[in-house]
């Protein structure tokens, strides 16, 4: 048999796991992660063809129906009365797309080798994305030739500069998951010191919090009896994580500006606040006047922009700064993004996905829940209602939302 039957044999078993990977590796090009999804979405029509894989499909549907109609039905319901209803149509319809690839994805992967392939190589893809920030912070370019953005370490992000550090931070539970099982102990440590490096000299506060909340959970990890190899390095966490910080000050003068930034909200005066918060204070009290005067249904996903200026000052920061006549692009939290585009039904939602979520966590096995646990922690931290967000609604986290659910529902079982 000659090396190429073997590829193409492996690649006809593993080609599920290596498109999943794809999936993450172009999250920093563009949309270009949009095909890999699309793929994974039409695949779907094809495995329903197979008793086996429809037989799956109906497993899961418990699972991702549920979740998905808590997201879904408040966008559909937004749009009826929306300040840009062809926008919030498309997006609704077109988020359709989400609840197949899941499915497919669940379906597709349900073998372990396959799942342990994707975490394996997303790791792998990850320590690339951190030693890649520190190449371009020594040289000004990083591997691929991407010069370093004026406001922020960008890496292979280019100009979506602000995606780098937080995407990195929430993806981290893959890598340590990874190497807590894998590797060495030593080696646990230098991942952690990487990605927690890279992390802090991207300058991006939301990966800064969502980098903490993952040191805190694998703190409390590790003092588990089945982690006592590598309790010597959950002790060095602390000492390991101010040397990181303390030496991303001092080579960084990004980490600075951030850290002095985040200390002026100590004066508590609201101009001050508005100044630490990156100017998100009027864009949080608008998302609040939207929700006010739309309770319902809210102003209509992906109408914010739009809706902004009629519920902001004349001279507020944004609509100053937007000459096209829009405002704020979204609310940079989940809580108000959801209540502000889709009000109080999709606030319910969000509520009730919750729960439906750690329900379906509650009734899996222990070793499913260990195969799924990184995934699950990751959607965590892109979830997690105290930190700043990206547009739920935007292409960029939905997407990445809804592989990681079906990740997580490829290890589902009751």
């Amino acid at each position: 048999m000659t090396m190429m039957t073997l590829f193409l044999r492996r690649l006809q078993n593993e080609w599920p796991a290596w498109l999943a990977v794809s999936f993450f590796a172009l999250l920093p090009f563009r949309r270009l992660a949009e095909i890999p999804l699309s793929v994974f979405a039409l695949s779907l029509f094809f495995l329903l063809r197979s008793p086996a894989h429809r037989a799956r499909v109906v497993a899961l549907l418990p699972l991702l129906l549920p979740l998905f109609l808590c997201f879904w039905l408040p966008m559909f319901l937004s749009s009826f009365d929306s300040f840009l209803p062809v926008k919030s149509w498309v997006t609704s319809i077109a988020a359709i797309r989400y609840l197949l690839a899941a499915l497919a994805i669940g379906v597709l992967l349900y073998t372990p080798s396959l799942r342990w392939l994707v975490l394996r190589w997303t790791s792998y893809l990850l320590l690339f994305w951190a030693i890649d920030g520190f190449v371009q912070l020594a040289f000004g370019v990083d591997l691929l030739g991407i010069p370093l953005h004026p406001d922020r370490l960008n890496a292979l992000f280019g100009e979506k500069y602000q995606f780098y550090g937080p995407t990195l931070a929430m993806l981290s539970p893959l890598i340590f998951e990874f190497a807590r099982r894998r590797w060495p102990a030593w080696a646990w440590g230098a991942s952690f010191v990487l990605v927690l490096g890279a992390v802090m000299i991207s300058g991006m506060r939301a990966g800064w919090l969502a980098l903490a909340m993952v040191v805190f959970a694998y703190f409390v990890l590790m003092l588990r009896a089945d982690n006592r190899e590598l309790r010597r390095v959950t002790l060095a966490i602390p000492f390991l994580s101010v040397l990181v910080i303390a030496m991303s000050y001092w080579v960084s003068p990004t980490v600075q500006d951030r850290i002095e930034r985040t200390l002026v909200m100590g004066q508590d005066v609201e101009s001050a606040i508005d100044y630490a918060s990156s100017w998100r204070l009027p864009i949080f009290e608008n998302s609040i006047r939207m929700y006010r005067a739309h309770p319902v249904n809210g102003v209509g996903v992906r109408a914010f922009p739009i809706a902004y200026p009629e519920y902001a000052p004349p001279d507020d920061y944004h609509v100053v700064r937007h000459e096209d006549g829009t405002g704020a692009t979204h609310a940079h939290n989940i809580v108000l993004e959801v209540m502000a585009d889709t009000g109080s039904i999709g606030l319910a939602g969000l509520i009730l996905g919750l729960v439906l979520a750690l329900r379906a966590w509650s009734t899996m096995t222990a070793p499913n829940r260990q195969e799924a646990f990184p995934y699950v922690v990751a959607l965590v931290l892109v979830l997690f209602p105290l930190n700043s967000h990206f547009a739920i609604y935007g292409t960029y986290l939905s997407s990445l939302i809804w592989v990681l659910v079906g990740l997580w529902a490829a290890a589902w079982k009751r």
